[in-house]
């Protein structure tokens, strides 16, 4: 019990660090909007070159304090919620990442009907991993999804036919900021399947995955009966 109180405690912290960080970026990108802005007409090109760096590096920021966040509030998402379809949720995570969703083909018949009690924001797990599988592929991807069940628990897989991993790097792919390959070829903040793990561990679940490289990969989750 002291050990969830403790990190729990540490999980507001940190979404509170965020807020300030947040309120201090702010006002140093506008600052530097408002910069750009006055020296439009005489400003060098190495001038308009560090602006626009400074411009960048601030939406980048942006983009992984948000995604802190999400970390964060992982750990502290205890309400209790009716019973779900999980297919359902699927579509409306599917609907999320529909900018991502090119030249591939989902299919998701084995959760039809499939009832779950979800105590857990289960759609944020499907849609982070639908977005590794749609962000890490070359070419078209399929992606499909599996059902089993368990005495005491359901079991979902997330099968897809991307570039896969060495399973060397089955555990390491979890821990956070963690990445596999630079963000020039895969952008991301390497915090999506670190987020999967929290709510899903959080909440009596375990996540893990399977692959090669080359022949794509399945992440497993199970979610309690």
């Amino acid at each position: 019990m002291r050990e969830k109180s403790e990190r729990l405690n540490e999980d507001e912290f940190l979404l509170a660090v965020i807020h300030d960080i947040r309120l201090h970026l702010r006002k140093s990108v506008v600052h530097a909007q408002f910069i750009e802005r006055d020296v439009e007409a005489s400003r060098s090109p190495e001038l308009s070159a560090h602006l626009a760096e400074i411009l960048s590096a601030g939406k980048e920021m942006a983009t992984l304090l948000t995604r802190l966040a999400k970390y964060a509030a992982a750990g502290l998402a205890q309400s209790e919620q009716p019973a779900g379809d999980i297919g359902t949720l699927f579509d409306s995570a599917l609907r999320r990442v529909a900018d991502k969703n090119v030249n591939s083909e989902i299919d998701a018949r084995p959760l039809r009907g499939c009832g779950v009690r979800t105590p857990y924001p289960i759609e944020t797990v499907l849609g982070e991993l639908l977005d590794n599988a749609l962000k890490f592929r070359q070419g078209p991807v399929k992606i499909s999804m599996i059902v089993e069940r368990e005495q005491n628990s359901h079991v979902f897989g997330l099968k897809d036919t991307g570039i896969g991993f060495d399973s060397q790097f089955s555990e390491r792919i979890f821990r956070p900021l963690e990445r596999l390959h630079p963000t020039s070829v895969y952008p991301g903040s390497g915090l999506g399947l670190a987020i999967c793990q929290r709510i899903v561990e959080c909440h009596g679940g375990k996540l893990w995955a399977e692959s090669k490289p080359g022949e794509g990969s399945t992440f497993w989750f199970t979610v309690p009966a």
